[in-house]
């Protein structure tokens, strides 16, 4: 019996309907929570009669922590949003298991503004704040990464570019990037005031290892006959 084209064509259609539906509610989810993480940046009372110097002498620190969690928050989820944003570009198929796994990945990203909101608290105990801030930026990537395994294990055929260069690549960024929040962790239980260390240190750590992956492989490249 002859299969029906038609029929092939529908179904395709409505399997590629449904995964653009999980990226389009994703995609909701994420602009709702860094709408809600900015509004967690309060600014307090100045004065009406503060000079500069007063305001910085009281507020400064705090200014400076709530900036600094932003610019953290918002470059963290807009590096997730577009590394989300080009996977859901080459998925051509889904099951449950892939639907709870982006819930789970959006959980993380929802928890965010109220992590955001704990720390800014100033009664809350300061290494206590900064250690869920950061638990909850290793829980984003970490369940972020567990989805790329997901795509791309070759026994659920869900991504058109499994087993290429390309999603080995996007395994290898988030694998990076969750490992180097696991070290902001550990920086903040130990060593607090130097949390940002890994900030700095393991991007330039990764893209060293990467020049030198890439020189290994064109060292390894075959050498075409003249």
């Amino acid at each position: 019996m002859m299969e029906n084209p038609a029929h092939n064509h529908n179904e395709h259609r409505r399997t590629q309907f449904q995964i653009d539906r999980i990226a389009f509610f994703s995609d909701a989810v994420i602009a709702i929570a860094i709408t809600l993480m900015v509004l967690e940046i309060k600014i307090p009372p100045l004065g009406r009669n503060a000079t500069l110097k007063e305001i910085f002498s009281k507020y400064g620190a705090d200014l400076y922590l709530h900036l600094l969690a932003l610019l953290i928050s918002y470059i963290t989820i807009g590096n997730l949003w577009m590394r989300h944003h080009e996977l859901y570009e080459h998925i051509i198929n889904y099951n449950k298991r892939l639907i709870k796994v982006n819930l789970y990945f959006l959980l993380t990203i929802m928890v965010l503004p109220i992590s955001i909101s704990f720390m800014l608290e100033r009664d809350n105990p300061q290494q206590i704040q900064s250690l869920v801030f950061f638990v909850n930026l290793f829980l984003c990537n970490l369940v972020y990464y567990l989805m790329l395994r997901v795509v791309f294990n070759s026994k659920n055929r869900f991504s058109s570019i499994e087993g290429t260069e390309e999603a080995a690549k996007s395994k290898r960024i988030a694998f990076n990037v969750m490992i180097m929040f696991l070290m902001v962790i550990i920086m903040a239980i130990f060593w607090p005031k130097l949390f940002f260390v890994p900030f700095i240190i393991w991007p330039l750590i990764t893209k060293t290892l990467e020049r030198i992956n890439k020189r290994g492989r064109k060292n390894k490249a075959p050498v075409s006959p003249a």
